[in-house]
């Protein structure tokens, strides 16, 4: 069967032991509440995909074939690029409340920002929203001055946007040099990310009015893989 490059790429630069460690706990969740998500669209099947994706990513060979994918690169070009978009993105969105407040620009609004749902580590969604923003930014500039050094808001966001969508062109070629067996590990990453991001999604449908287990559902062991592994690079 083909490799599904969306999934590989995905997957690429996801850490497998948080990745397998996050699809455990999940699918522990899935079978303890099993019927309210069944309910909701996360039928018995989907947590079976769920733990075959882990008992993969578990292999001896995918094991392996992991490690020699991390000795080419563990963060990669892109990552780097993402969490600069990321960091210029809070900047922004930590100055914006007082620039709007204070400066009444024809056409710009707090609605101007929306970005219509989460952005995550996706760097076509991330560039997107910000090709979204861009003119929205240009016409604040001078506002926005004193919380950019007194750069030019809208030349850093060309700045990141350009470098982010160059990475993410990049990462499609080197991709294409990847060992098969390797890209199979990042398929399967990738696909069991975007199972758990699914199943949380199910869970604050079926658990709307109960915060607390809604919460359950997240990717925090995920998120301290990352970590951990960006600070070991």
């Amino acid at each position: 069967m083909a490799i599904d490059l969306r999934f590989a790429k995905k997957g690429k630069d996801e850490p497998r032991d948080g990745v397998v460690q996050q699809g455990k706990f999940h699918a522990a969740l899935a079978e303890k509440h099993a019927a309210p998500l069944a309910e909701c669209g996360w039928p018995s099947p989907r947590t079976a995909n769920l733990k075959a994706l882990i008992g993969t990513l578990e292999s001896r060979t995918s094991i392996q074939a992991d490690a020699r994918g991390a000795a080419r690169g563990a963060a990669g070009a892109e990552s780097a690029a993402v969490l600069t978009a990321k960091a210029f993105l809070r900047r922004l969105r930590y100055a914006l409340p007082e620039v709007l407040r204070e400066s009444l620009v024809a056409g710009v609004s707090a609605e101007s920002f929306e970005a219509g749902g989460k952005l995550g580590y996706s760097a076509p969604r991330i560039v997107g929203y910000l090709n979204k923003i861009a003119g929205a930014v240009e016409k604040l500039d001078e506002p926005l001055r004193p919380f950019f050094k007194n750069q030019k808001a809208s030349e850093l966001l060309r700045g990141v946007r350009d470098a982010l969508s160059d990475a993410d062109a990049a990462q499609e070629l080197t991709l294409a040099g990847v060992p098969e067996e390797t890209l199979k590990v990042y398929e399967a990453k990738g696909r069991l990310v975007e199972a758990i991001e699914d199943l949380n999604r199910i869970a604050a449908i079926a658990f709307d009015g109960d915060a607390e287990l809604r919460g359950e559902f997240n990717k925090d062991i995920l998120s301290r893989a990352r970590k951990a592994r960006k600070k070991a690079a």
